[in-house]
């Protein structure tokens, strides 16, 4: 294939399983050759799949290594979520044969250069032959994991000093790769795409077979452009966190938005005052194309063509938060519908940092959230049912947790009754995950009509599993597990022992993983220790039982009486963040002072940073439940539709 030899690997009988990512590789093999400019150099490049010891994939030049989870693709068993996921993975392994392995960064302060861009890439080959998966306006959800990440106190910039191996070890985290991504999307939509890719392959072609820097990035970015990306990257990669940019209502008749920026936290009043040169895109709805400005100091305008409402951040491709004045918010919740996907998206999430931050109430947030009740987007219901869940968590054990479920369950509603549970013909491509994603909350969320058809469906696949569609797969099982009895239980943990298919495991025994019934939690956190699952799966069934299960304290107390063992289960590149994981699932800041003691006495050195950031998580969480829990229950039981409902759920709610 164009003059290399490819081929997966596989442990035997799970040859034509390898077929599906095989397909991949022919695919963006020949879309990287021409982006990049530079031709894949090697004769062959293998795709080793390998059944256990590792949890991700290693991009040895010509010889990629991953878990065989994340690369073996059964048609007859394996949902679309996994067929994304293998794309993706296999498009970022393969990016690294150029950028990481052809070229490669001179330490590993520039690790974003080897992440980063292959995080981007990964998206965008994969975007450019799967338009119907909107990757792009889907990945909002990995610049919102890193942006929770980037405006927190733990935070550190995309380059940071690498003395010892613990620094680089720390420096593999969503702030390297996923702030990376976001970045480099925002500068490429600055610099517009042609003049970035020219600027791209000069830096290939320049550099090929040897090491560099981001500053011999940004020189080849500038030659090709014309444009000083240096002055305007070096705030983004060289200072943590990021910019909040501040909009004024338009004065009428003089056609320009004042602008501000400060920079944005959570939860760290202390954070040190930082500027950006930030790239501001600005769409007037119904309006195209949209305005830029490159707001360079703390204050600027931004020229429009009337005083008509504006949306900021056009197309999500910044890396920053909009926040707008009380009139304009309103009105855009009033327009929502009307707003491109992209910008649905990130007004959602934008509004609910704003809440997350104290700059906002929850109740902005559940308005915006109202507005969208008959979207049938599968990007707007990813932000939108992520944001519903971590909300229930912070109800576990709350008063107010049953009026909150009956608000979500009215909320996805009208999705679900569209949808339905069968496939239907002509249906977009998305709409498969759109239905598990519904039908998934909806039975976390108590919905009697769901947990019953989802237990109808799980018996009918005990008896046939052909008639369970791999689609729906995650959904049934999840749900049959969060209600099971012991019986249901053993026939879920029966299946597991069964199945030699690691992406079957890990969808069985995490069902099992999700029991609500602490009787089972226990059964599985013994599971975790023995020797029926490989090291690494096994392990992850306590982070399991401490989140989806909702055991906290039961997880918690098995990990401090377990360590050593769970911690021999881990890859040393996995120990550091084990225990903070597992802790950070609460929202009560007793925990975070018992995670800081307990890893002072039990924990090496090198896990220190990342105890310090499940600790801020925790008081983070801590902090948003105090704050704005009242209102969300108050917000729930206003909107409980019928009253008898509403006396019952309500009760003992403030």
């Amino acid at each position: 294939m164009a003059g290399v030899k490819v081929s997966v690997v596989t442990t035997a009988g799970k040859k034509e399983q390898g077929r599906y990512a095989l397909d991949v590789l022919k695919q963006i093999i020949p879309y990287f050759n021409d982006y990049f400019g530079v031709k894949y150099p090697l004769p062959k490049l293998d795709m080793i799949a390998i059944p256990g010891g590792f949890g991700g994939a290693m991009e040895n030049w010509g010889g990629i290594t991953y878990n065989e989870r994340i690369l073996l693709f059964d048609p007859e068993r394996s949902s679309q979520q996994t067929k994304e996921a293998i794309y993706s993975v296999v498009a970022h392994e393969v990016a690294h044969q150029w950028f990481g392995d052809l070229v490669t960064m001179a330490w590993w302060d520039n690790l974003w250069l080897n992440e980063g861009f292959a995080s981007w890439m990964q998206n965008k080959v994969t975007d450019h032959f799967n338009p119907g998966w909107q990757v792009w306006v889907r990945a909002n959800s990995e610049k919102e994991r890193a942006m929770s990440l980037d405006a927190r106190k733990t935070t550190h910039p995309i380059q940071q000093p690498a003395k010892t191996p613990a620094d680089a070890m720390s420096a593999f985290d969503d702030i390297t790769y996923l702030k990376g991504q976001s970045v480099i999307r925002m500068f490429e939509t600055y610099l517009g795409e042609d003049a970035f890719r020219t600027g791209i392959q000069r830096y290939m072609a320049a550099h090929q077979y040897s090491s560099t820097t981001t500053e011999d990035l940004w020189e080849a970015l500038e030659q090709a452009s014309g444009q000083p990306i240096k002055t305007v990257a070096i705030g983004w990669t060289e200072q943590p966190g990021f910019p909040v940019v501040k909009v004024s209502a338009c004065e009428s008749g003089k056609r320009a938005l004042a602008l501000s920026q400060e920079r944005f936290t959570l939860n760290d009043p202390r954070a040190k005052a930082l500027l950006w040169q930030v790239p501001v895109s600005a769409v007037q709805p119904g309006t195209s194309p949209p305005a830029t400005y490159l707001l360079t100091g703390k204050s600027g305008e931004l020229s429009i063509d009337s005083c008509a409402l504006v949306k900021l951040n056009a197309g999500d491709t910044g890396y920053y938060r909009v926040q707008y004045d009380r009139a304009d918010l309103e009105k855009l919740q009033k327009q929502f519908p009307s707003l491109a996907t992209a910008d649905r998206v990130n007004l959602l999430g934008d509004t609910w940092a704003q809440v997350q931050s104290g700059r906002a109430g929850a109740r902005d947030y559940l308005s915006l959230a109202d507005s969208a009740r008959n979207d049938t987007s599968l990007p707007v219901w990813e932000q939108l049912t992520s944001t519903l869940q971590s909300i229930d968590q912070l109800q576990v054990d709350q008063p107010g947790r049953e009026a909150f479920q009956a608000y979500g369950r009215a909320l996805l509603r009208p999705t679900y009754e569209r949808l339905g549970w069968e496939t239907k013909p002509g249906e977009p491509e998305n709409d498969a995950l759109l239905r598990s994603t519904v039908i998934e909350l909806l039975g976390d969320f108590k919905d009697p009509e769901v947990v019953s058809e989802a237990r109808k469906r799980f018996a009918a696949y005990r008896s046939s599993p052909q008639s369970l569609p791999p689609n729906l797969r995650p959904a049934v099982l999840g749900i049959v597990g969060r209600y099971a009895d012991q019986a249901t239980y053993d026939q879920l943990h029966a299946l597991g022992r069964k199945t030699q298919s690691t992406e079957e495991k890990n969808l069985f025994y995490g069902a099992m993983a999700s029991a609500l019934d602490p009787k089972l939690a226990r059964q599985t956190l013994k599971i975790a220790l023995g020797d029926e699952l490989e090291p690494g799966q096994a392990s992850n069934l306590v982070l399991s039982v401490a989140r989806s299960g909702e055991h906290r304290e039961l997880a918690w107390t098995f990990t401090k009486q377990n360590l050593k063992p769970l911690l021999a289960k881990r890859a040393t590149f996995n120990r550091r963040n084990y225990v903070p994981n597992i802790v950070s699932v609460f929202a009560d800041t007793k925990y975070a002072d018992e995670l800081e003691t307990f890893a002072k006495a039990n924990l090496p050195a090198d896990a220190r940073a990342e105890v310090l950031k499940g600790s801020e998580r925790i008081r983070f969480r801590a902090g948003l439940k105090e704050r704005e829990l009242s209102n969300i229950d108050s917000w729930a039981c206003s909107r409980t539709q019928a009253s008898g409902q509403r006396a019952q759920f309500c009760l003992g709610v403030n």
